[in-house]
């Protein structure tokens, strides 16, 4: 009878645990929440020169960290391509962040995967990922055309799905579904 209450006791503590630390991630600043303003960065591109996340103000922004070491990453990486290609011209912002240490190897995956959405750079994650608090790669953030954060996505998605260009299209406004 002891051992049974000792192990319900116990499992109690780690039960109080668990949710006490979800609490403090999800409302003591840890994760961004739809409805946030997203913070803003400047970093380095990969084809040189510098760009900041207001230059998109104006459009809706898929922002997604990622890491060439990353398998996730990797295979969700021909989505966002694929994506940025499809509704690029309708005015979505699909932007990377790569977080490669490696800037060698980062140029072969772009050049080797044929990647023509904006690659910026953050060596370790120590800028925009830092201010994004993300916890792995990769992991993805939708912004309004304001600079508000709309939706937080970790892991790997398939981002050219037709249910994703329709969300897309929906977020792009009624006048872009018709063109």
């Amino acid at each position: 009878m002891k051992n049974a209450l000792r192990t319900v006791a116990l499992v109690a503590v780690v039960v109080a645990v668990a949710f006490g630390y979800v609490h403090l991630a999800e409302n003591k600043g840890y994760a961004l929440k739809p409805g946030a303003e997203a913070p803003g960065f400047r970093l380095p591109t990969l084809t040189g020169g510098e760009r900041d996340l207001a230059s998109w103000r104006g459009k809706v922004v898929v922002l997604n960290f990622w890491a060439t070491w990353c398998p996730p990453c990797v295979a969700e990486m021909p989505s966002l391509e694929r994506l940025h290609r499809a509704l690029g011209p309708e005015g979505l912002a699909v932007v990377t962040v790569s977080t490669d240490e490696d800037e060698e190897a980062l140029r072969e995956f772009v050049t080797g995967f044929g990647l023509t959405l904006p690659v910026l750079l953050d060596p370790g994650g120590r800028v925009a990922a830092g201010a994004y608090h993300t916890t792995g790669y990769p992991e993805t953030f939708v912004l309004d055309r304001s600079g508000v954060l709309l939706r937080h996505h970790i892991g790997p998605a398939e981002w050219d799905t037709p249910e994703a260009l329709a969300h897309f299209r929906g977020l792009l406004g009624p006048d872009v579904a018709s063109r």
